[in-house]
């Protein structure tokens, strides 16, 4: 049986903190733990043709220990000041792109094994399974971080087994046998109440009995139910082939295979012609066809129903108001245009020196002026001035006494 072409990526500080230093001094007993097939499919043995472990700087004085093991160090230091305050490193991104790089580019690669307990590597998980290979990840088994990954991650190796694998030894090959066993899986140290398969089956068959007699299947609404319930989990993420068969394989009527004369894909044609009938179903599951016979399942939400706006009509013309006749509306408006303001009083005006002499004109009793002297305007009497006063010649004296004399 060929071995397993895998892909180990280890976040160092993650790992680390879950176990003990002794996940340095047992390095080769672990390491060939996993070559040996623990938590690989039917068992078979891995070869890792890329192993990579990720850590702090701190961290790189086991840097001789590991490369000597055939991995690739690298040193992730954070950037910000309160992550480096903190020992924090910048392990993840590093991780998660190489993850999708390897996946992207190296064809020949059938699996990833990536050590972490950190949840925020479960989009990794789903981008990579989308490219039909398998992930097996690492929990506590006290962490619900445990419970999240069984429900997506192909394999869950959860941290006392890895502990145990510390002081793994490989057992001898027995005469009889090609190889030796296959590694024993240390138990999960707490273990929490499980649905039974018969119940589980009794649960699916009252779900699927309420189901509508003149829809779909009983079956197939379902699994639409179930595929629905996993994408809301992780919602415009890719969901992959394995977790969606094994999350339908609750229904009885399921199978991926040829089983007692039953068709396998809810007798549909192969794995993209059933997510496609279950997306008419559920309106939320896309299905993109990616390759041939290959499709990518998204769970996306569906956008709320808009309210029905009323069909263009035309518009009814609207009645124009009775005119009302002038008069009458002149009659009715008459008293708010005409009413008279309030009469102002009036602001008394400076008497100049001319309106008083033209005053005291008027008043006085003078002859009348001679008829070839002409009218003298009031303007030009006020213009003029007085005439001096002349002195008397001693001729005109003297007459003036005579005539006086004479009289």
């Amino acid at each position: 049986m060929p071995r397993v072409k895998s892909v180990l990526l280890v976040d160092f500080d993650n790992i680390y903190g879950a176990t003990s230093e002794e996940v340095v001094t047992g390095l080769s007993n672990w390491l060939l733990w996993l070559e040996d097939g623990a938590f690989s499919a039917k068992n078979r043995r891995r070869r890792f043709i890329e192993k990579r472990v990720y850590w702090n700087l701190q961290f790189d004085q086991y840097r001789p220990q590991f490369e000597a093991a055939g991995f690739s160090a690298f040193n992730c230091r954070a950037l910000a000041k309160r992550k480096i305050s903190a020992g924090k490193s910048s392990a993840d991104i590093v991780m998660t792109m190489d993850a999708i790089e390897i996946a992207l580019v190296d064809d020949e690669v059938e699996e990833f094994v990536i050590l972490t307990t950190d949840s925020d590597f479960m989009p990794v998980v789903n981008r990579v399974q989308a490219g039909e290979l398998r992930v097996v990840t690492c929990g506590k088994e006290t962490d619900p971080t445990y419970e999240l990954f069984s429900q997506y991650a192909d394999a869950v190796m959860h941290i006392g087994a890895l502990k145990a694998a510390f002081s793994y030894q490989r057992a001898k090959r027995k005469w009889y046998r090609f190889r030796s066993p296959p590694p024993v899986i240390a138990p999960l140290t707490l273990m929490k109440e499980r649905r039974s398969p018969l119940m589980g089956r009794v649960r699916a068959a009252m779900a699927t009995s309420e189901a509508p007699k003149d829809g779909p299947a009983p079956e197939l609404v379902r699994a639409a139910a179930i595929i629905k319930e996993l994408g809301e989990r992780m919602p415009d993420q890719p969901l992959s082939k394995t977790r969606i068969v094994r999350a339908l394989s609750v229904i009885q009527e399921f199978t991926p295979t040829y089983q007692g004369g039953q068709r396998p894909w809810f007798n549909t044609k192969n794995y993209a012609a059933m997510m496609r009938r279950l997306s008419q179903i559920q309106p939320g599951i896309e299905v993109t066809t990616v390759g041939k016979n290959k499709v990518e399942v998204i769970w996306r939400e569906p956008p709320e129903k808009a309210i029905p706006l009323p069909s263009p009509t035309r518009p009814e013309p609207v009645p124009e108001p009775d005119p009302i006749p002038a008069p009458k509306l002149l009659a009715e408006k008459a008293p708010e245009r005409i009413e008279p303001a309030p009469e102002a009083a009036p602001i008394p005006r400076k008497r100049t020196s001319l309106a008083l002499l033209a005053e005291a004109a008027l008043d006085a009793d003078l002859p009348e002026p001679a008829e070839d002297i002409g009218e003298v305007t009031l303007e030009r009497v006020e213009a003029a001035p007085e005439a001096p006063e002349e002195d008397l010649d001693e001729d005109e004296e003297a007459e003036a006494e005579a005539a006086g004399g004479r009289a």
